[in-house]
């Protein structure tokens, strides 16, 4: 496994060098966010690497940070973080601190702020800021008493201005009753799995990962968790990964493959980041395997041609037959099925589009899959031509009569757990349409996913190359070829047209 290293991104224009890196997708809701973007203020490569470090290791501690539970403070350390909000009014005007009538207003100000009481709107999101910057999580309560303390200590820091503001420098005999601030540590006998997982994150996301894929692993690394009852690397052992390996399998009925591909495969990757980084000497899933047996063929993957034509001519039925089914959702299940029957595309990269990435080239109407418009599995844009069945049906008219934006569903800003997009939730529509309405049970087959399987076989059938099949599909072919040139419109459109037209009348 190659592993991508995060590395400042340079904006092309400017030459200056950005922080950027996507926010996690379970830490969205929280920041409001999907992508922290911050100038490193430099052109110099060279110290753009080295600000950057800095910057990755302070945005990892404060995802930490929000993840973890809250807890409350002691006094000793609400007095602490107080005396940062001194210190740094203290440093910032020590040589200059301005005229006196300066301080007595910021004075006057503060009494009357807390005197009606507005402590919220004068100083919590600069508390807010102070916890996280330093590493603390905590609840209500203590957030009041820390706000009230960081009211005492401006004023304290505010008094001492004043002074030297008149020119009288003497030290402020109250300067040293803030303690130092005690962090937190994430485990006093060293580094844990989170703390691997934190690793493994933080590249995933700088490396344009999927944001979906944290939130996975995250699962995978608690559950392992949970099961040894503690979360040292250093106690970690190869019986204990193999152990857990046969829990999920006879205690919880895993199957070999999910467990082997899923929560393995999880635990492994951590670990080696771990490894790559110097952070652990041992890796203790190195030499655990979990043996896959042979899956036991009893059908096509993909739909049969009975299977297809039920599907796609009950997407063409009257959409008064799906009841109450919301309108956007009923014309994913009338078109969805379609377009992924002609395209071979997984049905979130169809459920996901949007109308601009309808176009076309040359005079041939194509659809574009990006990353702009959501996940794609291999993040690589690809334009994918469309059949002509699919305009004699009358899909571009739908997309010429739908606003800009999403086609399937309207957006919004709801809180999501990681994963649950609002076109996956249109994809599980259609999944359970399938199911349902169109009446394809068999469980053997894919309600979704099945359409890239058929694709294929279809392909074949009609001798399109794998070249462009990996193409339109967005698969790779395995062979160095694939990364030189492009795959041309007019040559992809040749290859679509090769495909029979589904006969189906309703």
């Amino acid at each position: 496994m190659v592993l991508q290293m995060p590395r400042p991104f340079k904006h092309p224009k400017t030459g200056v060098y950005y922080f950027r890196v996507r926010v996690p997708a379970d830490l969205i809701g929280v920041l409001g966010k999907t992508e922290v973007k911050v100038s490193l203020g430099t052109k110099d490569p060279a110290l753009a690497k080295e600000l950057f470090s800095d910057k990755e290791r302070k945005v990892a501690q404060e995802w930490k940070t929000l993840r973890s539970q809250p807890e409350p403070l002691t006094q000793k350390q609400i007095v602490a973080l107080s005396g940062k909000v001194y210190r740094k009014i203290i440093e910032r005007f020590d040589d200059d601190p301005g005229s006196p009538s300066l301080w007595q207003n910021i004075i006057d100000l503060a009494m009357r702020v807390a005197k009606a009481g507005n402590w919220e709107q004068w100083y919590g999101e600069s508390v807010d800021q102070l916890l996280l910057s330093e590493g603390f999580k905590t609840d209500a309560e203590s957030r009041d008493k820390l706000i009230r303390s960081a009211h005492d200590a401006l004023l304290q820091a505010g008094e001492q201005q004043l002074k030297k503001a008149q020119g009288d420098y003497s030290p402020d005999p109250r300067a040293n009753r803030f303690p130092p601030i005690q962090k937190r540590q994430t485990s006093a006998k060293g580094i844990s799995l989170i703390d691997l997982f934190d690793l493994w994150e933080r590249d995933h996301l700088a490396g344009n990962g999927s944001p979906r894929t944290p939130g996975d692993f995250r699962q995978k690394i608690e559950s392992f968790r949970d099961y040894l009852g503690h979360e040292e690397v250093g106690r970690i052992t190869p019986l204990n990964v193999s152990e857990y390996c046969d829990f999920l399998r006879h205690e919880k009925g895993l199957s070999a493959k999910t467990v082997n591909g899923k929560y393995l495969a999880a635990i492994r990757i951590v670990f080696r980041v771990g490894l790559a980084k110097s952070r652990i000497a041992v890796d203790p899933t190195a030499n655990v395997k979990v043996a896959v047996p042979r899956a036991i063929k009893e059908r096509p993957k993909g739909f049969t041609d009975d299977e297809a034509k039920t599907i796609l001519t009950c997407a063409m039925r009257d959409p008064s037959t799906l009841g109450g089914m919301a309108t956007l959702n009923k014309l994913a299940c009338r078109w969805v099925p379609w377009i992924c029957a002609y395209t071979g595309a997984r049905a979130g990269e169809i459920t996901q589009l949007r109308r601009e990435d309808f176009t076309e080239q040359f005079g041939i109407p194509f659809i574009k899959i990006t990353p702009e418009a959501g996940s794609v599995k291999t993040g690589v844009y690809r334009m994918v031509p469309l059949h002509p069945h699919l305009i004699e049906l009358g899909l571009l008219k739908v997309i010429r009569e739908r606003p800009a934006g999403p086609i399937f569903y309207l957006p919004n800003n709801r809180s999501r757990k990681a994963g649950h997009t609002q076109a996956a939730s249109v994809r599980g529509k259609v999944s359970d349409w399938v199911r349902e309405t169109a009446n394809v049970k068999d469980p053997r087959v894919q309600p979704n996913h099945a359409w890239r399987h058929r694709f294929k076989t279809v392909a074949r059938d009609v001798d399109i190359s794998v070249h462009y099949m990996a193409a339109i599909q967005g698969h790779e072919d395995g062979t160095s070829n694939f990364e030189y040139g492009e795959f041309g419109m007019k040559a992809l459109y040749r290859e679509i047209l090769k495909l029979p037209k589904y006969d189906v009348r309703v």
